[in-house]
C-alpha cells in the first residue's frame, strides 16, 4: 500500500485546489496552522505624542493625521498614555501623561471613548495596528485607587505614600507619582483585570509598557500570559527596559538603550567597529523570539537628549545614524517629528505642537519611508542575522552584513574612501538611492550611508 507523509498529503490537496477551485467549498481535511505573527516581526512603530501630534491635541487629531503617519512607512502606531492626569503634585501645567489618575478612563482633554474606538478603527482600515502605553508601576497622588484601594501602596513608617525607587533601592525623582506595591495579590489581579479591559474592549493590538524593570518579574509571566490569553490575535508586547530576561517573560521587544548609547558614542568619535562588536554579543544573548526596539530618539530622548538633528549635529548625520540603528536586528522606531526632522524638544509636562512645515520636509519623509520600508519588507532586514563587515576603515565606519546586504555609514563630518573584504560591491546596488556601484573603492561623503545589496 502506498503510504503519503502528512504534508505531501497537504501540498497535493492544495496544488489540485489551485486548479479547481470549486474543491474548496468541498469537505476538506483539517489542517491546524501556527499563528500569523508576522506583522510582529515585520513592524515598525511611530510614537505619538497625542497633545504634540496636532494642533488639536487629542485622538481626533490623530485620526486626522493617519496619512502623515502612514507617508512614514510605519504600521504600528504607539499611543502614549492617554488616561486623565493627576494634578497633586504635577508637573508643568498639564503634568506628565505617566502620572495617571485612572486607568479605566480616557483624558476629557483627548476626547471620548468613541474617539478612541473611531481611532483604532481607521488605523485598522488602513492595515496598521495600534498599541497603548501601560503605565503599572506607579499612579498619581491623587489616583482613584489612592481611596478606593489604599493597600495598593507602597507606604513608609508613618504610613504615607512615597516616590518609586530603582531596582537598586535608590529613591526617583518622579516626585508627581506614587509607588504601587507588587508584593500585594490584590494589585497584580486588578491591574492585569484593567489592562485587558483596554485590551479587549477596544481592539488594541497590544501594549508599550512603562519602566518594566522595576516590577518582579514573575508579575509579568503572569500578566503577559493573561494578555496573550485574553485575545485570538498576535499582540505586540514592548518593555520600556533593556533586560534580555524580560524575553522570557512574553516580551516581543525591549529597548535597545546600550545600543543608543554606543551610536552616540561612535558619532562622538569612538571606534566605529565597536557598535556592531557589541552588537553580534546581544544578539547572542537574546532569548528565542526576542527583539530590540531600534531607535535614534523617544520622548524622553527628544526631550532629555535633544531630537536627532541637534543630537548628532546635522541633519546628514542625524539620517545616517538612523540608517545605522534601524537596519540592525529588531524593529525600528520613529517618534513624533522625527520623519520631517523637527529640531524641537518636544516637552512632556506642558503642549508643544509639532511644527510640520519644516523645511524639505517631504524629502526627508521620503528617506525615512525608504529606510524603513527595506526594515519591513527586504529578507536581508527580516531575520537574526547579523555579522561584521571587514572594512579597512574600522573606526569611521559602521559596517556590518545582513543576509546579502551590507550596510555601511560614514560616522564623521568628513569624506572617508574605503575598501570592503568579503563582499563584492562592484555591480552591488544602493538601495538607498537605486544606484549600482562601479569601482572597488568606496568614498562616503560626510555622514555618508550606503546600504548595498547583491
Amino acid at each position: 500500500m502506498l503510504m503519503l507523509n502528512r504534508p505531501a498529503v497537504v501540498a497535493a490537496w492544495l496544488s489540485l485546489a489551485a486548479l479547481c477551485p470549486a474543491l474548496l467549498n468541498a469537505q476538506s481535511p483539517a489542517v491546524a496552522l501556527a499563528p500569523d505573527t508576522s506583522w510582529v516581526t515585520r513592524c515598525a512603530i511611530y510614537e505619538v505624542n497625542v497633545r504634540d501630534f496636532s494642533q488639536a491635541g487629542n485622538l481626533r487629531g490623530v485620526t486626522q493625521g493617519l496619512d502623515r503617519i502612514q507617508a512614514t512607512g510605519a504600521n504600528v502606531i504607539w499611543l502614549m498614555p492617554i488616561y486623565p492626569v493627576g494634578v497633586l503634585n504635577a508637573k508643568g501645567s498639564l503634568g506628565s501623561p505617566y502620572a495617571v489618575r485612572d486607568f479605566n478612563a480616557i483624558n476629557p482633554a483627548f476626547g471620548t471613548e468613541a474617539d478612541l474606538r473611531a481611532l483604532v478603527s481607521a488605523v485598522h482600515a488602513r492595515g496598521m495596528k495600534v498599541i497603548l502605553d501601560w503605565v503599572p508601576d506607579h499612579t498619581s497622588w491623587d489616583a482613584v485607587w489612592v481611596g478606593q484601594h489604599p493597600d495598593f501602596y507602597v507606604r513608609d513608617e508613618r504610613g504615607g505614600l512615597v516616590v518609586p525607587r530603582d531596582p537598586q533601592g535608590k529613591p526617583t525623582d518622579w516626585t508627581d507619582v506614587a509607588q504601587l506595591d507588587y508584593r500585594k495579590p490584590a494589585l497584580r489581579s486588578a491591574m492585569i483585570a484593567v489592562i485587558r479591559h483596554w485590551l479587549v474592549d477596544f481592539d488594541l493590538d497590544g501594549f508599550r509598557v512603562d519602566v518594566v524593570h522595576y516590577i518582579p518579574l514573575d508579575f509579568w509571566r503572569q500578566a503577559n500570559a493573561a494578555l496573550r490569553s485574553a485575545v485570538r490575535r498576535p499582540i505586540l508586547l514592548l518593555a520600556e527596559a533593556g533586560e534580555l530576561e524580560l524575553h522570557t517573560a512574553g516580551f516581543d521587544l525591549t529597548y535597545s538603550w546600550d545600543s543608543y548609547n554606543r551610536l552616540k558614542a561612535v558619532f562622538r568619535g569612538a571606534h566605529a567597529d565597536t557598535l556592531v562588536r557589541s552588537e553580534i554579543l546581544d544578539l547572542q544573548a537574546m532569548p528565542r523570539g526576542g527583539m530590540r526596539m531600534r531607535f535614534t530618539t523617544n520622548h524622553d530622548e527628544t526631550w532629555h537628549d535633544n531630537p536627532p538633528v541637534v543630537l548628532f549635529g546635522n541633519v546628514p548625520a542625524a539620517r545616517a545614524a538612523f540608517v545605522a540603528a534601524a537596519l540592525l536586528p529588531g524593529r525600528p522606531l520613529i517618534y513624533d517629528g522625527q520623519e520631517i526632522e523637527s529640531p524641537q524638544n518636544l516637552v512632556i509636562f506642558d503642549r508643544d505642537s509639532i511644527e510640520w512645515g519644516q523645511p524639505d520636509s517631504a524629502e526627508a519623509r521620503a528617506f525615512y519611508r525608504r529606510v524603513v520600508g527595506l526594515a519591513r519588507r527586504d529578507r536581508a532586514f527580516l531575520g537574526r542575522d547579523l555579522q561584521k563587515a571587514v572594512t579597512n576603515a574600522p573606526d569611521d565606519v559602521i559596517a556590518y552584513r545582513r543576509g546579502n546586504a551590507v550596510v555601511l555609514v560614514n560616522a564623521r563630518d568628513h569624506e572617508v574612501r574605503f575598501t570592503v573584504t568579503g563582499f563584492a560591491v562592484v555591480g552591488a546596488r544602493d538601495l538607498l538611492s537605486g544606484r549600482r556601484v562601479r569601482g572597488d573603492t568606496l568614498a562616503l561623503p560626510a555622514y555618508g550611508a550606503l546600504v548595498l545589496e547583491r
